[in-house]
């Protein structure tokens, strides 16, 4: 991932549960450290759509967002996302992934499907501004937003 001059660390607008499924080890270094600094407080990796899938199952509280690549050992990215729709999983999933326009466009179609959202995909090697771009248009839910609107009502 590379980075501008100059960044801000402001938590701001992101997602505060993280998880990243790609079978590059330093990718998910700079992906973690990246969510870390702005915010994130939980996240976790796997290497593959298998672990991933064994992840979910494992957390008590759904992501907030979910990095995936396609292209990896086991399961891959296509694999996870058939086994996403077929369990009613509900996430945003923002597709990582250096294949071809056309296969990653087929994947996020695949992805917008009911409770799968697929909300961009970027190019490896990914940019800190490309990915804060396509976070910050969306909106996440903070841990204890819950609780704020239900005594601000």
């Amino acid at each position: 991932m590379t980075t501008e001059n100059g960044s801000d660390n402001n938590p701001g607008n992101f997602p505060r549960r993280v998880l990243i499924i790609d079978d590059d080890p330093l990718l998910c270094a700079v992906l973690r450290q990246f969510f870390e600094s702005h915010g994130a407080v939980k996240v976790d990796e796997a290497g593959n759509g298998r672990y991933a899938q064994i992840l979910m199952e494992s957390v008590s509280r759904p992501y907030d967002l979910t990095t995936l690549d396609l292209s990896m050992p086991d399961v891959d990215g296509f694999e996870f996302l058939s086994y996403m729709k077929q369990h009613s999983v509900e996430m945003r999933i923002l597709i990582i992934s250096s294949l071809p326009a056309t296969v990653i466009k087929m994947a996020e179609t695949l992805a917008d499907f009911k409770t799968l959202k697929a909300i961009g995909h970027l190019k490896k090697p990914v940019s800190a501004s490309a990915l804060s771009a396509i976070l910050e248009a969306q909106t996440w839910q903070i841990e204890g937003d819950e609780a704020l609107q239900q005594t601000s009502a």
